[in-house]
């Protein structure tokens, strides 16, 4: 025992005044009445009596106040050794469990889950605990409570998921957890099978002073695993119906040769062809299935290779779709030549990736039903009436692609909102033997497949006559001739996208139909304006995934009406079986956690197949290869440090020590009580009637 302030002890001195106030002895005398003292001789005499204390408690109660309130004034604490402290105080425990797909593994997810459980059942009474459930993502399951039953069923209800191992998001959860926690003592306990794949580089890991950690393997020793990896999907023209050839990528992991292995095609959940295959060890093979035709959207399809320990990369999800073309309508004047369009629409025709499908029409005949299902509207050097006009600018605000070809039929000076920027008359480079384009923005999506040289250039065409544009500040110029003349403008009006460009494309101002760039020139800005995006047949767990790919699929595909891109509305169903709710204050983009297939249905579709996301495995996942955790803890801290690490505790001072004790407190409480007590009883004493003693 220790005191903060000392001095107050001299205090102590006082607890000598009750005891001299009860051994106080008053002097006894018998009274005899004289009339006079004048006869009476005073004869002095010593007398001699032991004192005695006759009140105990009274003097008890006395004393003890005294002394409670002298101490408390004084600060007492009691010096404990910060080690010992350390080592029998309270704990605060961290149990990362990792559940990520590997750990559905034969039999390892029991085994990890047991070793939890070992862990809380090695819980004291007053240690707390925090619970975290990782894959890619931690997640913090149950935080910081003594409740070790609330830890064990958290424990039992938790199940492997699809995601892929990422150790460092859960090493540092847990590291923020410890730094904010006051337990005496600080573990971490690390539950998994150590996948190689899931540590992707050194991590400097610092855990709070006095903290330990310790890792436990779940890993096997040694493990075989076939997986199906991708597939290929080649397409052909057959009969005006579009056939597809799944090619299944296969993937021997383990160490032995697999023979006759049953690989099986299903879809919509039907098995159309089956192959036996021989895969040698650690190595890749490729089994092909015959054509199947795809007359239908969103065709759900499934590669299932076997039967192994790892069940979840023995199938592989994909979605079959028909290719659709990106529909594009040529709007023309009826006093531009047909030949005009013929080389625009026949470029348009020659795509392959995408494909395009198109269509001429006079601008004079331009109806609400020809924009329906349109993705692109090209207005080849035309004039547009009033109408037109106002059909063009809705279906761009919509999302519609707009490009503009400006001839001589261009109206100079037109006020319309789509034109990006004001037009004025041609320039024409005859005397200098054309222009050039002398700046292309390679950077701009639709220009970017020209970056490469090797790709070929665009620099080599040749201009004879282009329409003056001036761009507004909002505008983006795409190109400028090598006069600084913009060449190509875009603009962008409510959610679709206007290019104009300030030549011909019919050869009648320039040499461009006659380049070798002219193709890939028209493809690459047509589907930039239709804002294409090639389908994927299959994601991978983990990313996120946009309405808008599903909205803008199906209004190509003239499924839904282009009142739809506002306001989308709808559910989505994941594999497992749950609901989310898209728009109407849902979210307009949902993660893809669980392997299998989610369903898009959004509203105004009407009974149509619903859009349909097929979601496999992160290819990592499927391989095994584990590290030791001797080598994890050294790559974690940089050293060859022993599994468990215990850093030096600074001592406390004793300031700290006492104010984390306040013993004083309740000794100053004790000491009031003592004196109410003291109080009560020497008031009860006074009342008492002493009798009078007898007279000599």
């Amino acid at each position: 025992m220790s005191f903060l302030a000392p001095i107050f002890l001299v205090g102590l001195a006082a607890v000598a005044v009750p005891i001299l106030v009860h051994l106080i002895q008053r002097e006894r005398r018998t009274v005899v009445e004289f009339p006079s003292l004048m006869f009476v001789r005073r004869i002095p005499y010593e007398s001699s009596e032991r004192r005695r204390i006759h009140n105990w408690p009274l003097l008890l109660l006395r004393l003890a106040a005294l002394a409670a309130i002298v101490t408390a004034f004084a600060r007492p604490f009691a010096t404990v050794d910060p080690v010992a402290a350390a080592v029998t105080g309270d704990r605060e425990v961290v149990v990362l469990l990792d559940r990520s797909a590997s750990m559905g593994y034969g039999d390892r997810w029991s085994r990890a889950q047991a070793e939890a459980r070992r862990v809380i059942d090695g819980l004291d009474t007053g240690d707390r605990a925090t619970l975290v459930l990782f894959d890619d993502t931690p997640e913090e399951t149950v935080r910081a409570t003594a409740d070790h039953g609330t830890l064990r069923a958290a424990v039992d209800n938790a199940a492997v998921s699809s995601g892929a191992t990422r150790f460092a998001p859960a090493l540092r959860l847990a590291q923020s957890r410890l730094a904010t926690s006051g337990g005496a003592r600080q573990d971490v306990f690390l539950i998994t099978d150590f996948q190689r794949s899931g540590w992707a580089r050194q991590e400097d890991v610092q855990w709070p002073e006095g903290a330990t950690f310790t890792p436990i393997a779940i890993a096997d020793e040694a493990t075989e695993s076939v997986a199906a990896t991708g597939v290929v999907l080649e397409r052909e023209a057959f009969s005006g119906a579009e056939r597809v050839t799944v090619t299944a990528a296969l993937a021997n992991r383990g160490n032995s040769a697999v023979s006759r292995l049953d690989v099986a095609l299903e879809i919509d959940g039907r098995v159309v062809e089956r192959r036996d295959v021989d895969i040698a060890p650690e190595s890749t093979t490729a089994v092909s299935f015959e054509p199947v035709t795809v007359s239908e959207s969103n065709v759900q399809a499934v590669i299932r290779a076997g039967t192994d320990k790892l069940p979840q990369d023995n199938a592989f999800y994909f979605v079959l779709s028909p290719s659709r073309p990106v529909s594009v309508l040529v709007v023309q004047g009826d006093e531009t030549p047909a030949a005009a369009g013929r080389f625009l629409s026949t470029a348009l025709d020659l795509g392959r990736e995408p494909a395009f499908r198109s269509e001429i029409v006079s601008s004079a005949r331009l109806t609400p039903a020809q924009l329906e299902g349109r993705s692109v509207v090209v207005v080849n050097d035309a004039a547009l009436g009033s109408a037109a006009a106002a059909l063009l600018t809705s279906f761009v605000e919509r999302g519609g692609g707009l490009f503009l070809v400006l001839g001589d039929r261009s109206p100079a000076g037109a006020d319309w909102p789509l034109l990006p920027g004001a037009l004025s008359a041609p320039v024409d480079r005859l005397a200098v033997r054309g222009g050039s384009f002398g700046y292309v923005d390679y950077s701009h999506p639709a220009l970017d497949e020209f970056r490469d040289p090797r790709n070929g250039s665009l620099t080599g065409m040749r201009f004879l006559r282009y329409r003056g544009l001036r761009p507004t500040a909002d505008d983006r110029v795409l190109a400028r001739f090598d006069d600084g003349a913009a060449a190509m403008v875009e603009r962008r009006v409510g959610s679709g996208r206007v290019i104009a460009f300030a030549s011909t494309l019919d050869g009648t101002w320039n040499d461009v139909p006659r380049h070798a760039m002219y193709l890939p020139l028209v493809h690459e800005v047509t589907a930039y304006l239709a804002q294409y995006e090639v389908p994927a047949a299959w994601q991978t767990v983990g990313r996120m995934f946009d309405v808008s790919s599903p909205v803008s699929a199906l209004v190509r595909d003239g499924q839904l009406g282009a009142d739809g891109v506002r306001g989308v509305r709808g559910v989505v169903l994941t594999p497992s079986g749950r609901q989310l709710t898209i728009g109407d204050g849902g979210a307009e983009s949902f993660a893809l956690a669980e392997q299998g297939f989610y369903s898009v249905r959004l509203a105004g579709t009407g009974s149509r197949r619903p859009y349909v996301v097929a979601v496999n495995l992160s290819p990592e996942e499927s391989d095994l290869t584990a590290m030791t955790p001797d080598a994890f803890l050294a790559t974690m801290s940089g050293s060859g440090r022993s599994v468990a690490t215990t850093r030096e505790i600074e001592p406390l001072t004793p300031a700290e020590m006492e104010k984390r004790q306040s013993v004083w407190w309740f000794l100053l409480v004790a000491g009031l009580i003592a004196l109410l007590a003291e109080a009560a009883l020497s008031n009860r004493l006074s009342r008492r009637v002493v009798p009078s003693p007898t007279a000599r």
